[in-house]
Order: C-alpha cells, then sequence, then structure tokens
C-alpha cells in the first residue's frame, strides 16, 4: 500500500510527483505509479517511485489516486478498474470538464477532488483551484503546495477561475509577444524585448502581491499626468482593450464549461 499513486505520469504528473519529493512530503517507497510506456516508467523509477503492475493494482494499493492521464483515455482506463472497491480512498482528477458527479459516479464510495494546475507548476510556480465533494482533504490540499500556491473553491469556481489561474499564462504569453513583436519591428532585438519585457512583469506582480495599495493605485503610481504611461494606457482603453478582455474572459469559461458535455 503507498500514500500516492499516479495513474499517468505526464509532465504534470510528474511535476507534482517531483515536488513531493523536493518538500520531502513523502518518501520516493510510498509514491506509486503506473504508465504504459517503457520510457515514461524508466522515468517513474529513476525518480525511485514503485512501479504498480498495471493500472487495477495501482488503484488497489494507493490511498490517494491521482488521475494524470490524458481526458480522452478516462473512459478506457475506468473499464479497466470496473469490480474493484474504492471505499475510503480518494480521487484527484486533472482533467478539465469531468465533473464531481461524473467521477463520483466511476468512483463509488471514494472521496473526489476537481484539481486546476497551470504549466508553471512545471517549475514550482504553480496556481491550482481545489473543489472537494466534502471537507477538504488537507494531505491533498498539501501536494498541491509542493508545486505553488493553491485556492480551494466550490465545484462552478473551478470553471469561472480558469481565466484567472489555467489559462492566464497562455494570455500573459500573448500580451508579452505583442509587444516584444511591435518592439522587433522598431529595431530592438528579440531576445533583449523578451528579457525587459518579461523581467517588468516579474518585478511588477512581486509588487503587487508584497503592496497593501489595489490595483487601481499601482496603476496611477506609474502614470505622470501627460506622460508616455498614460498615453499608451488611454490608447489602449480606445482600442477596447478591457471590453476585448471581459470577451475572452466569458468566452474560456463558456468553452469550459462546454466541456463537461464532452
Amino acid at each position: 500500500m503507498t500514500d500516492i499513486g499516479f495513474l499517468g505520469l505526464g509532465k504534470m504528473g510528474t511535476s507534482i510527483a517531483q515536488g513531493i519529493l523536493a518538500k520531502g512530503l513523502y518518501d520516493p517507497q510510498n509514491i506509486s505509479f503506473f504508465a504504459p510506456s517503457q520510457k515514461t516508467q524508466e522515468k517513474g523509477t529513476g525518480f525511485g517511485l514503485v512501479l504498480a503492475q498495471d493500472e487495477r493494482d495501482l488503484v488497489k494499493n494507493a490511498k490517494i489516486i491521482v488521475l494524470a492521464i490524458e481526458p480522452q483515455k478516462y473512459e478506457e482506463v475506468f473499464a479497466k478498474l470496473a469490480g474493484l472497491s474504492f471505499v475510503g480512498k480518494t480521487v484527484v482528477s486533472l482533467a478539465p470538464g469531468k465533473t464531481i458527479s461524473y467521477l463520483r459516479s466511476v468512483f463509488a464510495g471514494a472521496s473526489i477532488c476537481r484539481a486546476m494546475p497551470n504549466t508553471p507548476s512545471l517549475i514550482g510556480k504553480g496556481v491550482t483551484t481545489l473543489a472537494f465533494d466534502e471537507t477538504p482533504n488537507q494531505d491533498v490540499v498539501a501536494l498541491f503546495h509542493a508545486v505553488g500556491i493553491v485556492a480551494v473553491v466550490e465545484e462552478r469556481q473551478i470553471d469561472e477561475a480558469i481565466p484567472l489561474q489555467g489559462s492566464m499564462p497562455a494570455y500573459t504569453f500573448a500580451f508579452v509577444k505583442a509587444f516584444v513583436d511591435h518592439a522587433v519591428s522598431l529595431g530592438i532585438e528579440e531576445s533583449e524585448a523578451k528579457k525587459l519585457a518579461l523581467n517588468a512583469i516579474i518585478g511588477s506582480c512581486e509588487l503587487a502581491l508584497q503592496s497593501d495599495k489595489d490595483l487601481d493605485a499601482l496603476i496611477d503610481s506609474v502614470c505622470s499626468r501627460g506622460g508616455a504611461t498614460i498615453a499608451g494606457l488611454e490608447k489602449l482603453r480606445e482600442e477596447g482593450f478591457e471590453k476585448a478582455i471581459d470577451a475572452c474572459y466569458e468566452a474560456c469559461v463558456k468553452r469550459s464549461e462546454e466541456l463537461k458535455g464532452k
């Protein structure tokens, strides 16, 4: 019996496992995994994790089961688990669109958690939202604290918060790319433009997190009356920046909710 079992060990599953090991939450012999790929098996055993015989063996012998497989493989893998008892276990799903009620229908008797980590989890800077079907399991919360920060939310807020954390890296990259592309058109080296923009964003975010000022006050603190910054901000607003963000947010949430039916 192991404390944690990873069903699948892709990039996100690997980052969580590595975070657990780095923080010393569990010894490697208390973490099991199964993946059919020999390459993945070699990767997991290279970390010292216990390789289960198959999916059934993994689920039977782990207390907390992390579903780190691709969502499109859920049905195929779940069919292999027919007849097993899940009573007393906790199942954590990393897949968008797989609701707690759906997971409860598959893992009858288990406690269920939906987790939405984001890609910065790969470097220990993740932001994860968690939704539980009952009282939050602090062992599960600790798993995701190992790769960043955690917010426990109601299940409906998993979808509503995706633009703020799950999708935010892509929106941030797109925002930076637009500035970098324009800087390059003016003759600034791409590598220099990226360094300037990305580090300015890192510093700005750190400042905002440490400041007791609200975001409007922080914006004002950068803007001088009649200066360059406020000229740029006014142009963003004239061109519909805030409306575009609203539309982006709504489209992201809508699509996330639509995926529940897939």
